[in-house]
């Protein structure tokens, strides 16, 4: 079987537009990996878990790296110049992202190897935790950051933001 990541934005006009196709994915893909993790409590390791283990490992591989480059690279540098308040916010942001790589790097290493999988209570608590981790992330840029931004950023930096993101992930626009 082969394990392919698929971009949740295919729209890179506007920067905050892929943030928030994003998000988007990574709240519907939070509920199955808490999901998988719960069927593989209940049933045990099978190989369609396990496939579903890998596509997991794949997707997030990619779209939790390349998300935090469109905020890192392409987004928050648009911003460094504003307000004290949007600086610290940004500054939480980015704490966060430390702490969802980290929590990330321990169910990585389990969902690229399923059968590494055998302690299926504490999976579940990993992927609990990290999908918790994420969507509370997801909350905070949503209703504190993303209002604010929107505020600021012109419709130029806006579009200078997508273009930048495309530029990560080697496309031309």
């Amino acid at each position: 079987m082969e394990f392919k990541f698929t971009d949740p934005a295919t729209d890179f006009s506007s920067g905050l537009q892929v943030i928030t196709d994003y998000h988007q994915d990574f709240l519907s893909r939070g509920v199955q990996l808490v999901k998988l993790a719960e069927d593989i409590k209940k049933q045990g390791m099978t190989e369609q878990l396990a496939n579903q283990c890998m596509d997991m490992y794949c997707h997030y591989s990619h779209a939790t790296n390349l998300h935090h480059k469109d905020e890192e690279e392409a987004l928050f540098p648009l911003l460094v110049e504003q307000s004290s308040l949007i600086i610290g916010m940004i500054e939480r942001l980015i704490m966060d992202h430390e702490e969802i790589e980290d929590s990330w790097a321990a169910i990585s290493a389990r969902l690229s190897h399923p059968e590494s999988i055998t302690n299926f209570d504490h999976f579940l608590h990993l992927t609990t935790t990290f999908e918790k981790i994420l969507r509370d992330h997801l909350t905070r840029e949503d209703e504190d950051f993303a209002p604010q931004i929107k505020k600021i950023l012109s419709v130029e930096q806006v579009k200078l933001a997508g273009d930048k993101m495309a530029e990560i992930r080697h496309l031309n626009v």
